[in-house]
């Protein structure tokens, strides 16, 4: 079977990436050994991966890579793993395609809109990497599938006490009783990272030998000024910020010296950080909506959102029309502290965490990639 695979594979930092060379890494494993991706955002440079990258700057290049592609092999399905409005694009010019499709995505807020369930109709298999999202297009009618994306805990692990602290060392710089919050997040405002960076500011008054750790991409154009906002907050002293895109190893060792994670997204269609961050073994703190809810409920300390209960006030987005929900400032404040104070004597939450991170293995989704594919079967055949 020939199978062609579309992502954005950016080597500097990629949700997509992350789950993508996983999967193919796994049907490669398995005999696909007619498998090539084609990398949006990819700059062609080495990988060790057993499978080939096509670079492709922009939806131009990607068509007529997929259509030399068809030329050269015939291939029988695509499998396309971005966002729904570029998945809409994708569908709409290739209207009368010779081969299968196969769409993985988020669903990343509620309710799923109509626009964008007839582009999902379209598919011939659609998965969706959340219970929360597959629920939401089955309102719909759409039949997806929810396939459950993994982690691997061999690399995310729990670090040894001397190891934490010689990382707290060299990578921070900070003394051993110092408190480290940290969030990984896009600098973008589905994100929040300002009522993060507030809920931290109130934290770090009753707490006020603690630090705030920020690993994002801090130029964004359409992001927060994020060293004036913790100057304004009077945090600026304690805020340390790490570019994204940074080598694997660097990423967990941010984890690896952390205390607690912190998240404050409006939505959310899955989220891999909280993932790391529970197989590392650090307390989770995020916004009681979407996707957050099925990864840290009962496993974390959940921050109500400001309308919970006054929903026909939630915030509706621009994009999908989807909910946004904004994590309450001074219940945040207070989950931040009751995480603190119980990982000063407990470990039991972030154990059950650590245990569910470690049973959400790879071999799972691609099961289910596999088994998809199988079904549909190669053109012809």
């Amino acid at each position: 079977m020939k199978i062609i695979v579309l992502s954005d594979l950016d080597t500097r930092g990629s949700g997509y990436s992350n789950i993508t060379v996983p999967l193919i890494t796994g049907l490669v494993n398995r005999g696909y050994d007619q498998i090539k991706a084609v990398g949006l955002g990819y700059d062609g440079s080495e990988h060790n991966h057993p499978f080939s990258i096509l670079p492709a700057k922009n939806f131009q290049e990607v068509f007529a890579m997929l259509q030399n592609l068809y030329g050269m092999m015939q291939f029988d399905i695509l499998v396309v793993a971005l966002d729904i409005p570029l998945q809409e694009q994708i569908l709409f010019q290739l209207d009368n395609r010779p081969f299968k499709y196969v769409g993985i995505m988020p669903v990343e807020a509620d309710p799923l809109c109509v626009t964008w369930a007839m582009a999902l109709m379209r598919m011939d298999k659609v998965f969706i990497i959340s219970e929360f999202g597959t629920q939401e297009a089955k309102k719909v009618g759409i039949q997806a599938e929810h396939i459950q994306v993994g982690i691997d805990t061999d690399f995310w692990r729990k670090p040894g006490l001397d190891e934490y602290k010689k990382i707290r060392q060299s990578l921070f710089g900070i003394e051993d009783n110092t408190f480290v919050v940290l969030t990984v997040a896009d600098n973008q405002e589905r994100k929040n990272l300002s009522r993060s960076m507030e809920i931290f500011a109130g934290f770090s008054k009753e707490i006020p030998n603690s630090k705030y750790v920020l690993v994002t991409r801090e130029h964004q154009m359409v992001g927060w000024r994020l060293r004036d906002y913790a100057q304004e907050l009077g945090i600026g002293e304690k805020l340390m910020i790490f570019e994204r895109g940074m080598p694997l190893k660097d990423l967990w060792a941010t984890y690896a010296g952390s205390d607690a994670f912190l998240l404050t997204s409006k939505a959310e269609g899955l989220n891999m950080c909280i993932l790391e961050a529970m197989a590392v073994g650090l307390p989770v703190v995020a916004t009681k909506c979407t996707a957050l809810e099925e990864l840290v409920s009962g496993r974390g300390w959940m921050i109500p959102h400001e309308h919970e209960n006054d929903p026909e006030n939630v915030y509706r987005d621009p994009f999908g029309n989807g909910r946004r929900y904004f994590a309450d400032k001074q219940k945040g404040i207070q989950l931040l502290l009751d995480a603190y104070y119980y990982s000063l004597s407990s470990t039991d939450t972030m154990d059950i965490a650590c245990r569910y991170a470690e049973h959400r293995t790879w071999n799972i989704a691609i099961d289910q990639l596999d088994k998809a594919l199988k079904e549909l079967g190669p053109v012809g055949g």
